[in-house]
């Protein structure tokens, strides 16, 4: 009788931790909107550093501050060891906090998604949407569902790191009654 009682807690929990992880994260737009972005967003890298966790990357941006450039291409598919990642002159050891904002056209919910080799943290209006942390292959940091209650322009932030071997930075989204699509480079602004 035991095994049961403690089998039904077991999935009674898992599944209230997948209803949690299924909410819907509702987002603040950028106030006031900004004007004037140019497209992409601003990146400030660290390299030669090989990261295995999110915290251990975020330690190393810290104690090694570096100036923003300018990122414009923001789809790194993995193409195998040794190509290069974020218009640089590396293909591994990269730390990179990426801002500026992201364009949303409509109001409604986006399905998002956002890959990377190895981790991968992302705040959108302020909100987390996405994190995947540890060594990974190309892999999701989730599949969120966001509501934008107006159209327009949304904070965006990205902490990405990789720490050897292939690399990957990706992200999708699912617009309101539409299909499965690269968020393309043209929905991110920089000041």
């Amino acid at each position: 009788m035991k095994s049961y009682v403690t089998a039904f807690l077991a999935g009674a929990l898992s599944l209230l931790a997948t209803v949690s992880f299924a909410a819907v994260i509702e987002l603040t737009p950028a106030s006031p909107q900004p004007s004037g972005l140019k497209q992409g967003l601003k990146a400030q890298f660290v390299f030669g550093n090989r990261p295995r966790t999110l915290s251990q990357a975020q330690g190393k941006l810290s104690a090694n501050p570096a100036r923003a450039t300018p990122l414009t291409k923001l789809q790194w598919p993995d193409k195998g060891k040794g190509a290069l990642m974020f218009g640089t002159k590396n293909y591994e050891r990269i730390i990179a906090d990426m801002t500026g904002y992201i364009r949303f056209d409509a109001p409604g919910e986006y399905g998002l998604e956002f890959f990377a080799n190895d981790g991968l943290l992302v705040w959108i209006g302020g909100k987390q949407v996405a994190k995947l942390d540890g060594i990974n292959p190309c892999s999701s940091a989730g599949r969120p569902t966001v509501k934008v209650p107006q159209a327009g322009w949304y904070e965006f932030r990205a902490f990405y790191y990789q720490k050897e071997g292939t690399a990957c930075y990706e992200s999708e989204w699912t617009k309101p009654g539409g299909k499965r699509d690269l968020i393309p480079d043209s929905a991110f602004g920089y000041k």
